[in-house]
């Protein structure tokens, strides 16, 4: 029994030792950066800042089709989390993974295309500091992955498995857009060009997607 008690003083003895070990480095590096700071070696701006965050938005989208006028558009939820690394002078890179819906309806074939993505944009921000209010330009490229697939006909009331098969898994394209970020809220608006096909047979049917989102960092 006591030598229970004597390992268990030891081990809880060599983590506090290591915790007042590892507060002690930190600090020091705290101290050494806000004195480089006094001294003038660098400014607040010139360091790089690593924000996390979640962001939720609404989908309007259709599929660029050689044949336009008969595609109505159709909206979807937008939502997942965010990285976001703020280098010095204005630079962001902000990765994202994201739950995004997106499709299209044939207004002709009452055809409703629906498909579920998970989604990883790859963002690269300009940012301008304003006060309070940081406006920003945002483009970057994008990649997806079909998790859920479906098709419905309206005019018959059920859907058309044979549709499924034909739409493909993987999307890849690039987006642009604009937004500002106000205290430790970010506002933006995106448009994404799909750059593949997603459906086998139609070489001209891509993705076209308007994503209005806003977003809580930390």
């Amino acid at each position: 029994m006591k030598k229970i008690t004597l390992s268990i003083v030891i081990v809880f003895c060599f983590f506090l030792c290591s915790e007042n070990d590892a507060y002690g480095r930190k600090r020091r590096r705290n101290e050494q950066t806000s004195c480089a700071i006094q001294r003038g070696k660098y400014t607040q701006a010139d360091l790089v800042v690593i924000n996390y965050g979640l962001k939720i938005g609404e989908n309007l989208t259709t599929i660029r089709n050689t044949d336009d006028s008969g595609l109505s558009i159709i909206t979807g939820i937008q939502a997942g989390a965010v990285v976001q690394v703020v280098w010095p002078k204005g630079f962001v890179f902000q990765p994202e993974v994201l739950y995004s819906k997106k499709g299209c309806i044939f207004r002709k074939s009452s055809l409703e295309y629906k498909i579920d993505y998970v989604e990883v944009p790859l963002n690269f921000m300009y940012r301008l500091h304003m006060a309070d209010v940081k406006p920003f330009v945002i483009a970057g490229p994008y990649g997806a992955y079909a998790i859920r697939k479906y098709t419905k006909n309206e005019a018959v009331k059920k859907d058309d498995d044979m549709y499924v098969s034909q739409i493909k898994d993987w999307d890849y394209g690039i987006s642009a857009g604009a937004g500002f970020d106000v205290w430790k809220i970010q506002l933006s608006f995106k448009y994404n060009w799909s750059l593949d096909n997603i459906i086998k047979d139609d070489k001209k049917s891509r993705n076209n997607t308007l994503s209005l989102s806003v977003g809580l960092l930390f």
